[in-house]
């Protein structure tokens, strides 16, 4: 038994003759015969007597007719499934995003993205570079937002802002009274940094070498959230990314280094082929265009 030989079956009970159901399905009356035959020999069993042009169902046809309009439905569900998925309107895009960026940048685009497809399920997860570019190239997620991902993954990256970052310390800290803080300045602070393998740590560290300085880490913490919350709570100072939401924080303070830009290029990083999915390459290209803009 196939699924055409339902289908047609079920065109002709809605179409009343074995030509309007030909008419209906786009084919001709011969090949509709042609179906009703071979689901009778698969069945065994009549399913249809004629009177003159019309057809009226046996006694099996009727007890067939229920589960023919059944198995049609679940295929007409099944094609308009399959046309929102080509069409970006359902299924699931999986990204990645780091902090700040996954709460300041990212999820406003999401939002937007959402209201235009209410079907369409997004996944965010937030994790540091190594860990979502690692996902990206086992193809557990479309894309991420991250710094450039390590060469060895081989995977695409396109630029699209730079994070700027600054000191991140208490009001009352003595290097916020000071007029000019220098990198030098760090060596007597206490310093919270975040993992090793952290693209901000490797940017802090490296700007830091740059001018001669070597810090030494009082406190890891592998959250840019958690190190946030450590300053605020007199744990010592740390260089974090800069974004609007740090900036009206109670008791806190931002304070650019003199002497040393401490900067990390972001952007879009996915796996050197088309993305899957209508949706998937829409939504790469709308979060593209937003953090261009900044």
């Amino acid at each position: 038994m196939e699924l055409r030989h339902l289908e047609t079956f079920a065109a002709v009970l809605e179409a009343g003759t074995f030509l309007a159901a030909a008419r209906a399905l786009g084919c001709s009356q011969s090949t509709v015969t042609l179906h009703m035959q071979e689901l009778e020999q698969d069945l065994g069993l009549p399913l249809f007597e004629r009177e003159g042009r019309r057809v009226r169902l046996t006694p099996a046809g009727e007890s067939l007719r229920g589960v023919s309009q059944r198995v049609r439905d679940s295929v007409q569900a099944l094609r308009r499934a399959a046309d929102e998925l080509r069409d970006g309107g359902a299924g699931e895009v999986a990204l990645g995003a780091v902090e700040p960026a996954a709460s300041v940048r990212v999820t406003p685009v999401l939002s937007a993205f959402s209201r235009l497809r209410p079907r369409l399920r997004l996944r965010l997860e937030v994790s540091g570079t190594a860990t979502l570019s690692r996902r990206v190239a086992e193809g557990r997620l479309a894309f991420a937002v991250c710094s450039p991902p390590a060469a060895s993954l081989g995977l695409a990256f396109e630029p699209c802002f730079r994070q700027r970052m600054a000191l991140l310390l208490p009001r009352r800290h003595p290097l916020a009274r000071q007029r000019r803080i220098r990198a030098r300045d760090l060596v007597s602070a206490r310093m919270l940094l975040t993992e090793h393998g952290c693209a901000y740590r490797e940017a802090t560290e490296s700007a830091l070498r740059g001018r001669g300085v070597q810090v030494e880490c009082c406190l890891e913490i592998g959250s840019v959230t958690a190190l946030r919350a450590a300053v605020r709570d007199g744990l010592g100072v740390a260089l974090v990314p800069v974004d609007r939401v740090l900036r009206t924080e109670a008791g806190l303070c931002l304070r650019e280094l003199s002497d040393v830009d401490v900067t990390l290029v972001m952007g879009l990083t996915r796996r050197d082929q088309p993305l899957a999915t209508r949706a998937e390459t829409a939504l790469f290209g709308e979060l593209a265009a937003a953090l261009s803009r900044g």
